[in-house]
């Protein structure tokens, strides 16, 4: 007679792959479970969320999978913390078992439990391996699950510390140039205001320059000399203030000459002629331009 299977018996498998996780929630509790009592194989002991993957079945997609069938919450998978084996003598499998170990994390801490479980915890992440057993084969590989996990956390911490010291760093480097750009530009500060009235003289006598002279060989030796000193003025980090007629009146880049007639308008917020071109460093105005008003 045809022995027949209890239903009840679990599948035996020639090779099994399971991936459990270590579950943290925003407090940095870890989510620990128990299970039921009426579990064919380590019944009433602490474990971790998780259980085997399908065929055609990612990690990712496996784990989240478990993670809802045993506790209802939505996780979010974190990273691959280890890869162990067990024993070949298990009853549930002819061959060889593996377990992907990794860190998922959620968001709620409200668990609705399955069947294959009696209890939950949530236990703050220094203290849970303390809840697993040291002496029990099963409970011991699940400790040492957590401890790599808090492992990997705290190198994890470290290395987000050290790349935001670094970034950090870098940003102080680039203040610190910034700064000394600054530094060097306004240290000449007095000198440039002393040139610059020389290089107002030159705009003078250059802009009334009739054109059949303008290739004269004076001329073009003074336009040279004008442009050396333009070409200093930026070198030490001047710049001109570009204004144009018709632009609108401000008072942070433009000094308003009297008009009387615009006065007498009451209207002065448009640039009608420019008298002195203006000057900033570092976007700092140094002079501003002098204009009339209309």
């Amino acid at each position: 007679m045809e022995n027949k299977k209890n239903k009840n018996e679990p599948k035996t498998r020639a090779m099994a792959l399971t991936i459990k996780a270590v579950v943290l929630n925003k407090n940095n509790e870890v989510l620990i479970l128990k299970r039921a009592k009426n579990d064919l194989f380590n019944s009433g002991k602490y474990d971790l969320p998780g259980g085997h993957i399908e065929e055609n079945e990612s990690l990712k997609d496996s784990i989240i999978r478990e993670i809802k069938e045993e506790t209802g919450l939505d996780a979010v998978f974190g990273e691959i913390i280890d890869v162990v084996e067990f024993p070949k003598n298990s009853p549930l499998f002819k061959k060889e078992k593996r377990g992907i170990r990794c860190i998922c994390y959620v968001s709620s801490d409200k668990v609705k439990l399955s069947s294959e479980h009696s209890k939950y915890e949530w236990v703050p992440i220094n203290k849970v391996a303390e809840k697993f057993s040291q002496e029990d084969g099963f409970e011991n590989e699940k400790r040492n699950t957590i401890l790599k996990a808090q492992k990997y956390l705290e190198m994890k911490k470290a290395m987000d510390g050290w790349k935001r010291e670094r970034a950090d760093f870098e940003n102080y480097k680039k203040r610190q140039a910034e700064d000394k750009k600054e530094l060097i530009a306004f240290s000449n500060l007095n000198l440039i205001l002393e040139l610059l009235p020389v290089l107002d003289n030159f705009y003078a006598s250059t802009q009334h320059i009739p054109e059949n002279q303008k290739k004269e060989a004076w001329l073009v030796g003074i336009m040279h000399i004008q442009h050396q000193l333009e070409k200093v003025l930026k070198d030490n980090g001047a710049e001109q203030i570009v204004v144009k007629v018709g632009d609108k009146f401000n008072p942070e880049i433009h000094e308003a000459m009297d008009n009387q007639e615009a006065k007498d308008k009451k209207y002065q917020n448009k640039v009608k002629k420019v008298l002195q071109t203006g000057y900033k460093i570092n976007g700092k105005v140094i002079r501003p331009a002098r204009v009339i008003v209309e």
